[in-house]
Parts: structure tokens; C-alpha cells; sequence
């Protein structure tokens, strides 16, 4: 059987290296999507002699992706950004069972929280998390932890001690020192906001409270997560910082797939160093404990904010350092009326609501 695959956001970069694979390795892509790009969806839709491909921002061409989610699909990426994709996967769920789906897609999973999950599971659908922190603990046990903790490489500022983050240019902030990333990641790599979109996205995926994740810094990025168990015994979860490996699990379903071997070397013991976080430059200490005590709505709320944060910080109306202190200042300012999120069109309804409010 030949699997029907669709990429979702596949002019990415993520969706370019899957695409790269996939054609060396013979492998056959049914469709892909782009938002706006159309340019370079054409060029890899020629390209990769892909028979189908949709523009999402296009009126008549969304219609014809909705139609289209409705077929049989084997494999499913959501390689994109932003909550809207909860449409997308909710008209792919009514008729898909026994599929892949393999998301990328932050936003999309800290909006659809538990629902989301649940209704991937529904019909045997197997859910592949494609952010290397969640995929390190795809094949693992996660009965009587006590903890878990996801690394973070420490972005351009934290092993920089001398900086002063008060001060720091964009072109600091837009620079991190292992990869190459989008402006907002960037922005949310160097002062560790990412680690907290994927403390939520973890408690989700994994079904795991809050307060049994963390997370510590790793420079090379060799360790992903670290699992700490009632027993007392710990587990390691490595592997070679390349996106191409989570990318590829979802084709392992279908095809017998042979990795390009890698060069580094396991016996380095620089790969296995671990530190804490507790860097008081860094304001996401002052506000970590809060944190963890945020429901699925102030979990939203602390997205949209850090977007629209993210906004007033290149537009220079907010100091890099003052991100966190806006988030939380309008967290605990704004009224939310609580939500009911019995489908994702409650939840969509619920972001556009308060995006509306923050013109975001």
C-alpha cells in the first residue's frame, strides 16, 4: 500500500526538508499547502511532481483543501503556524481513521489542549509530536514519574553572562548561535519563552500535570529530555540535533527508512552536560512559579500576549526586556470570561475573541 501524504506548510522550512527526503528516497507526496507563498509551492509542486496543491489564504482554494481533508489520508503534517489549523484537522478527523498525524505546529496543540488529543486519538489515529523535545519521549514509558525536564540550548544571551539583557540590540536577539529560526522563535529562544509554550504543549500531548515538568539548559542539544521516575531512576533521551529524524517517524509507519549516519561522537561527555536554570537575568525566573499554575485559558491568553509582545518589540514601542513583565501584567489585568471549549470552533471563536481585544 502507498500512504497518502499531505504537508501542510510545506514551503517552510521544515516542510522543504521533508520534501528534500522524501524525493531522494523515492517517496511519494500527494499534497501540500502553503499560506501565501505560492511562488515556491509551485516550484516544489513541479519540482517533486506532486499531483495537488492548495493556497490556504485563497478563498477558493481553502474551499478545495477543506473538500479535499475530507478523503482518506494516511499521513498528515500540520508543518504551519497557528491556531486556525484546528479547522483543518477537525474537517480531516470526520473522515480519517487509522491515520498519522505529525504536528509542528505550537500554537495549534497549547489551543486545542486535551480536546485536541482526544479527539486524534478518537478513531486509532496516532498523534507524532514533531518538536524534538516531545518527540525524545515518543517511545517512552511515562507511568510513576516524578518529573520531567526538556532542555534548552540556552539561546545567544544565557552562556554570555556579562550581557546585560537591558541593553541588548535586535541583532543580538535575532542571532542564536546554533540555528537558524524565524524572527518570532528567535525572539522566544533567547529569553526562554519557548521553553514555556513547550512545558504546555507537553502537559497536552503526554497528559502530564504541569507541575511535574521543567526544564534544564544543555549547550549542545544532544539531550532532549530527561525523565526522572518514583523509583528514583532516571532515563536520558538523545539524539543528533536534526529535524530530519522526528520528520521521517511518521513515514517509518509505511516505509522501511535508513537515516544517513552522522558523525558526532556519543562518547562526548560535552553532549551529556546539564545545568539548571536559575540565571536571575533572565525575568522568566521571576515569573516561572506563576507559570505552572495557569489554566488552558491563561495558556491561550499568555500566547496571543507574546505574540502581540513580540509585535511591540520590533516596532521598538516595547524594550526586549519588558516582554515577560507585558504578558503577565495583562494576564493578570484582563477579565476572561470562561470558555467552553466543546469543539474547535469554540476554541477558535475563544482566540479570535481576544485577539480582537489586543488587536493582534
Amino acid at each position: 500500500m502507498i500512504p497518502k501524504i499531505l504537508i501542510i506548510g510545506s514551503t517552510g522550512k521544515l516542510g522543504s526538508k521533508l520534501l528534500a527526503f522524501c524525493s531522494k528516497n523515492t517517496i511519494s507526496v500527494d499534497a501540500i499547502t502553503c499560506l501565501s507563498n505560492k511562488k515556491k509551492l509551485f516550484i516544489q509542486k513541479k519540482k517533486y511532481s506532486i499531483k495537488k496543491s492548495f493556497i490556504l489564504s485563497d478563498p477558493i482554494s481553502n474551499n478545495k483543501f477543506l473538500d479535499y481533508l475530507k478523503s482518506k489520508i494516511d499521513i498528515i503534517y500540520f508543518l504551519d503556524v497557528g491556531s486556525e489549523s484546528l479547522t483543518y484537522i477537525d474537517y480531516f478527523l470526520k473522515s480519517n481513521i487509522n491515520s498519522i498525524v505529525a504536528i509542528a505546529n505550537k500554537e495549534m496543540i497549547i489551543a486545542g489542549g486535551l480536546l485536541l488529543k482526544k479527539k486524534i486519538s478518537k478513531n486509532n489515529n496516532i498523534f507524532v509530536p514533531l518538536d524534538s523535545e516531545h518527540f525524545s519521549l515518543f517511545n517512552s514509558n511515562l507511568n510513576n514519574i516524578n518529573k520531567i525536564y526538556i532542555t534548552a540550548s540556552g539561546g545567544p544571551f544565557y552562556y554570555n553572562k556579562n550581557i546585560n539583557l537591558e541593553n541588548v540590540s535586535k541583532k543580538n536577539v535575532l542571532t542564536h548561535p546554533k540555528w537558524k529560526m524565524g524572527i518570532n522563535n528567535l525572539i522566544d529562544s533567547s529569553n526562554f519563552v519557548n521553553k514555556v509554550l513547550e512545558i504546555f504543549e507537553l502537559s497536552y500531548i503526554y497528559s502530564i500535570p504541569l507541575n511535574k515538568i521543567d526544564f534544564f539548559i544543555s549547550k549542545e542539544a544532544y539531550v532532549h529530555s530527561i525523565i526522572e521516575f518514583n523509583n528514583g531512576t532516571i532515563t536520558l533521551n538523545c539524539f543528533h540535533n536534526d529535524m530530519i529524524i522526528p520528520l521521517v517517524r511518521p513515514l517509518e509507519f509505511f516505509y522501511n527508512i535508513k537515516l544517513p549516519k552522522h558523525t558526532y561522537k556519543i562518547f562526548n561527555n560535552n553532549n551529556f552536560t546539564i545545568e539548571r536554570f536559575d540565571d536571575l537575568r533572565f525575568k522568566l525566573n521571576k515569573y516561572l512559579k506563576k507559570v505552572f499554575l495557569l489554566d488552558h485559558d491563561k495558556q491561550i491568553l499568555f500566547m496571543l500576549l507574546n505574540n502581540k509582545a513580540q509585535k511591540l518589540y520590533l516596532s521598538n514601542r516595547l524594550k526586549y526586556n519588558n516582554i515577560l513583565d507585558y504578558i503577565f501584567n495583562n494576564i493578570n489585568n484582563t477579565v476572561i470570561k470562561k470558555s467552553i471549549k466543546s469543539n474547535f470552533n469554540d476554541i477558535i471563536r475563544f482566540i479570535r475573541a481576544i485577539k480582537n481585544f489586543y488587536e493582534i
